[in-house]
């Protein structure tokens, strides 16, 4: 199995790569190295790790059909070798006036700031980690189409309409089932600025939801369940200070339990000094009320205290040092974690 995948990735990369005489092919790498010291309930461990490595190609075909791929190899537990890979985006642009465009292939659910704006490049991102929300509410994936508008008007407005598969099962319609819905729309005020709203939507009827990339819980529902995000961010990167708010409100509905609401909220703060040297703070807190049946009733929070040096665009050191506090109601327990990370990220 691991074989035929990388077999398959590798003709995928062929074949792109193939097309660069016909059309102007853009290929990147991205990467990153960790380091991790932790102390958790009165025990200490130290290591280091590679990360996702992403080969990210973009071709234009013609002055309004492009491609976008993004292929990773990340590592895995599951694997002999460590690592399996993963075509994390493959996806056909039609711009077919002006800048609407129609989107077709698996991409990233425009839902929120994050998972539209930032890749599996870790050299973008402005912390070493993404949100709490990303290992429990946030669809990351989505195979579909999509309508997109950019930069329309002087507040350069947005907006993007999903229709895709479900992210339980991979398929547009299951157990009579609705597709995933997503829809999206931000401005953009002056450079560097970015105000946005996102909402996901899904449905499914499933015995095993082991499938969702989202589930936490021991104790999967066998029956109906709606699922919805709500998102609200705010991101102003400019030259002076760096601010990036996502909040989330995910809904989940079953027949036994009715109606439950989480909440997650992201925030990050830094100073630009000189431009490269750039400290900062944050905080992260995710809660999921008792009746979830999905993720299972908990509180989540991360503070966060870290350092970026930004020797070029493309390669930077972040070192963080964060304290968990979780507390987890579903199994009466509460733990605590303090650990100092060490990333190098880099892309070429």
């Amino acid at each position: 199995m691991m074989d035929r995948k990388i077999i398959t990735l590798c003709l995928l990369f062929w074949v792109v790569a193939g097309n660069a005489q016909t059309s102007k092919t853009r290929i990147n790498g991205y990467g990153h190295i960790d380091f991790t010291y932790e102390q958790e309930n009165g025990a200490s461990d130290a290591f280091m790790n590679i990360g996702e490595h992403d080969l990210f190609i973009t071709s234009t075909f013609t002055k309004n059909i492009s491609f976008l791929s993004e292929m990773v190899v990340k590592p895995s537990s599951g694997s002999s070798l460590g690592f399996v890979p993963a075509i994390e985006r493959a996806r056909i642009k039609f711009r077919y006036f002006k800048n609407h465009s129609i989107i077709v292939g698996r991409m990233h659910t425009p839902v929120s700031y994050w998972n539209d704006v930032y890749h599996h490049g870790r050299v973008f991102f402005p912390t070493i980690d993404r949100p709490l929300a990303f290992s429990y509410f946030t669809p990351i994936h989505v195979i579909g189409l999509r309508l997109q508008g950019q930069n329309l008007g002087k507040l350069n407005f947005g907006y993007d309409v999903v229709i895709g598969n479900t992210t339980t099962t991979g398929l547009i319609f299951d157990n009579s089932t609705a597709p995933s819905v997503t829809v999206a729309a931000h401005i953009k005020p002056k450079d560097q600025m970015r105000i946005g709203f996102g909402l996901f939507h899904e449905n499914y009827e499933h015995e095993d939801l082991s499938g969702h990339s989202h589930s936490h819980g021991s104790n999967m529902p066998s029956e109906k369940t709606g699922f919805s995000l709500i998102n609200f961010s705010f991101a102003n990167f400019g030259e002076k200070v760096h601010v990036l708010n996502e909040f989330s409100m995910n809904i989940t509905n079953t027949d036994s339990l009715g109606l439950a609401e989480n909440f997650s909220n992201y925030i990050y703060l830094g100073i630009p000094i000189k431009e490269r040297f750039i400290p900062f703070i944050g905080f992260d807190f995710l809660s999921v009320d008792d009746s979830d049946l999905l993720n299972m009733g908990q509180f989540r929070s991360k503070y966060i205290l870290g350092y970026r040096h930004e020797f070029t665009p493309l390669i930077n050191i972040k070192t963080q040092v964060e304290y968990y506090d979780n507390n987890i109601s579903h199994m009466a327990r509460e733990e605590s974690k303090l650990e100092f990370k060490i990333q190098v990220a880099y892309g070429f």
